[in-house]
């Protein structure tokens, strides 16, 4: 891993992920028609609009960015042209997108052992690949867009420099190993979230340790502990600490299960 600079060749993501997003954002089937997208926007226009919450600045700032999202969404869909199957194939074996993640200081300090660190540098470096460093957390439809192959650049770092002990294939493993369930029921996914939590020391008895609270950062600290600091920038987490909502769900599960 000494070619620092990482040149990563992909599908052209641009081309196949966002409109399958976008279509999510809305809540409508991929392909629908524009009479459907049209009818779908003026649906989630009455609901979100951030007038109606002007009572609760709180639900108000919510609503402001769900507007932006559903906006976004329309106005990418409402000049989109489907692909056919054939096309769709040809385009995707002419054009690819490269990435370049420059892995540099994340190497440097995984071989000084500065684990800490590394984990705040793993975290900076999944939200420049989303673009969202300004905002210092991740949207859902961030995470879905995060090409597996940068997250197999940063995870083969972690798990060299710990000899296995550490990195998203490692968390991926446990998960698994757990018997651990992803799925859009709250219930299932929270009994998931924590079982694996407390495998990981990531949760101590009934209690989710937070970025601020002692975590043991040496290389004896429990396997697959390790990145943890990402998961402080998903939107679960950034949504409790707003108190936006009264259920702790990470979906941190939707990183490392890309590899």
């Amino acid at each position: 891993m000494k070619n620092l600079l990482l040149k990563i060749h992909s599908l052209n993501r641009i081309a196949i992920m966002k409109p399958h997003i976008h279509y999510q954002v809305l809540e409508i089937e991929a392909g629908a028609s524009q009479d459907d997208i049209k009818q779908a926007y003026k649906d989630l226009a009455k609901v979100w609009h951030p007038d109606r919450f002007s009572y609760n600045p709180r639900l108000q700032q919510k609503a402001e960015e769900k507007m932006k999202q559903i906006n976004a969404a329309y106005e990418f869909l409402k000049s989109y042209q489907p692909q056919t199957t054939q096309s769709k194939v040809e385009s995707e074996q002419k054009q690819s997108v490269e990435i370049f993640l420059n892995c540099e200081k994340l190497d440097k300090l995984l071989e000084l052992g500065k684990l800490k660190d590394a984990d705040h540098e793993t975290k900076r470096l999944l939200l420049e690949l989303a673009g969202r460093e300004k905002e210092g957390w991740l949207l859902p439809e961030d995470v879905k867009a995060l090409f597996p192959q940068a997250l197999s650049a940063i995870d083969q770092l972690w798990t060299k420099y710990s000899n296995g002990r550490f990195g998203f294939s490692v968390q991926s493993k446990i998960w698994r190993m757990l018997g651990c369930e992803s799925s859009d029921s709250i219930s299932t996914q929270t009994i998931s979230e924590n079982k694996f939590a407390q495998s990981v020391h990531w949760r101590v008895g009934s209690r989710w340790l937070s970025p601020w609270d002692s975590f043991n950062y040496g290389i004896e600290a429990p396997q697959g502990s390790l990145p943890r600091e990402y998961i402080f920038a998903l939107s679960g987490y950034w949504s409790y600490s707003k108190g936006w909502t009264g259920y702790f769900l990470l979906r941190f599960d939707e990183i490392f299960l890309k590899l």
